[in-house]
């Protein structure tokens, strides 16, 4: 759970190996400069590969696959197929193909994971900052070790979408939000009893339809993680909005000491067409206007839009459209907890 922007060691980083032509190596890119690779294994971590001959450093950043290599790739063509071809969906921005999609475990079997020493200090974008002095309540309880009651609520990659942990794959990684109750159990000492009440393809409206089941356990901290689907059905930003400013009111009404995270979603594969580029920055502003005592955000948005700058999607995503896969998940869980943890801790 150590932020991936820390030290000198990248653990766990996921690469997905597309060969764009035929005269080009499988390859895919790199957050740091590596010093020395660890390992690379496969996303289940059951098998490790050989530098050589199964994969090169052909570049800085770049790993590519010599022929022979025993690690899986995709051509171009096969990220585009025809329609109606297998293992796709509809919705290419082209509007001549389908999308290379899988549910359960299918990108992460496609994937690899790669460990390795940097030089540090590469990353320059924005890192989210400590802020638990803005929630005073839960800093209290947490530094003097209470018992607290931690609320989830949002959409399907909150429900664990594409997690190995849910879809039976090794390493069996639990979602986002497992992973930071988790490590603030694991750090602060305190008892934490956690309720996920996320459900796949809801957004914000359905959100403030059902905030019942939420003001109902009467919480002290609650995650709230709408985004991705009101984007794609292109919900105004004055309507999601009042949606997330509702369901906090409602449940500020049962639980006048409730504190809030406000989680900005990643974003979806920028060739669907249901990806909504233009609305996710914009959501993601709206809900640092909500930010007062009691309410921070969660920048998720902006972490992974600097990530994609480096790298593909297909590396980052667990369904090929609009779910991260395990190293999007621990990115998800990383950036929440560099607000609640210090980095020294």
């Amino acid at each position: 759970m150590k932020p991936f922007w820390v030290g000198k060691v990248m653990k766990g980083e996921s690469l997905f190996f597309v060969q764009n032509s035929e005269d080009e190596l499988p390859s895919d890119s790199l957050l740091f400069t590596p010093e020395e690779i660890i390992f690379v294994k496969s996303a289940s971590g059951e098998i490790t590969y050989e530098e050589g001959s199964d994969y090169i450093l052909s570049s800085e950043r770049t790993i590519s696959l010599p022929e022979g290599s025993a690690i899986t790739f995709k051509t171009a063509k096969e990220m585009k197929p025809e329609p109606d071809s297998p293992q796709s969906i509809a919705a290419c921005r082209d509007g001549e193909h389908h999308i290379f999609f899988g549910e359960g475990h299918f990108f992460h079997d496609l994937q690899v994971e790669i460990s390795y020493s940097h030089k540090g200090n590469e990353w320059t974008a924005p890192i989210p900052e400590f802020a638990l002095n803005n929630l005073p309540k839960l800093e209290s309880k947490l530094i003097n070790k209470l018992p607290l009651k931690v609320v989830l609520f949002g959409d399907s990659i909150s429900a664990g979408g594409n997690a190995s942990g849910l879809t039976g794959a090794k390493p069996f990684m639990p979602p986002y939000g497992d992973l930071v109750v988790n490590e603030l159990a694991r750090v602060y000492g305190s008892e934490i009893a956690y309720k996920n009440h996320s459900v796949g393809g809801t957004a914000s409206g359905w959100g403030l339809q059902n905030i019942g089941v939420v003001a109902d356990e009467k919480p002290d901290l609650v995650i709230f993680a709408f985004g991705m689907n009101d984007a794609s059905g292109r919900v105004t930003p004055e309507q999601y909005i009042t949606n997330i400013q509702k369901q906090m009111d409602a449940v500020k009404e049962v639980s006048p000491d409730a504190e809030f995270i406000l989680v900005a979603t990643t974003t979806a594969n920028p060739e669907w067409t249901a990806s909504a580029p233009d609305l996710y920055p914009i959501y993601r502003d709206e809900l640092a206007n909500l930010c007062t005592e009691g309410v921070i955000l969660a920048d998720v948005t902006a972490t992974w839009t600097e990530i994609l700058k480096c790298k593909s999607f297909a590396s980052l995503t667990g369904n090929g459209v609009n779910h991260p896969n395990d190293f999007g998940h621990r990115i998800y869980a990383q950036v929440i907890l560099a607000l609640l943890i210090p980095s020294e801790a």
